[in-house]
């Protein structure tokens, strides 16, 4: 018996993924990540469906490298408000040093759109024209 196929993932599934990510704390692993997927969506996805999505798969590899940089043994605060607080500033951290890391690939591509452009006569100036304004409140035909 074949295994149905998971639907596609979307975008907000791709924010929810990446957020689980932002705040995750503990060891990282696919199948862990796959797990708490799973249990967010109600729908298993493999290592390579999560992976092939760049914004997933970056901010893995981001993630687990701020988590191999950690120390061992982090003194655990007894007051709650102080853990939620220190939770919370680990998500925001995680959330802006891939978002860092994001905006970093974003730039290269638009480096890479505007060269390839430039060699195609196109220039930058041309770029940055402001977009045609919409034509609302009229129908084709009808003047």
């Amino acid at each position: 018996m074949k295994k149905a196929r998971a639907p596609d993932i979307t975008e907000e599934l791709i924010g929810t993924v990446v957020d689980l990510l932002d705040s995750w704390s503990g060891k990282l692993t696919w199948d862990a990540l796959i797990n708490r997927v799973r249990m967010k969506s109600g729908i298993e996805y493999s290592r390579f469906t999560l992976s092939e999505h760049a914004r997933i798969a970056h901010a893995f590899a981001l993630r687990k490298k701020i988590l191999r940089g950690l120390p061992s043994g982090p003194r655990v605060p007894r007051d709650e408000l102080v853990k939620a607080a220190l939770a919370q500033s680990n998500r925001y951290r995680g959330k802006a040093e891939r978002l860092e890391a994001e905006n970093r690939l974003l730039l290269e591509q638009f480096m890479t759109w505007a060269s390839n452009a430039e060699r195609e006569g196109v220039t930058i100036a041309m770029l940055n024209e402001p977009l045609p304004k919409p034509s609302r409140g009229r129908t084709k035909g009808k003047e």
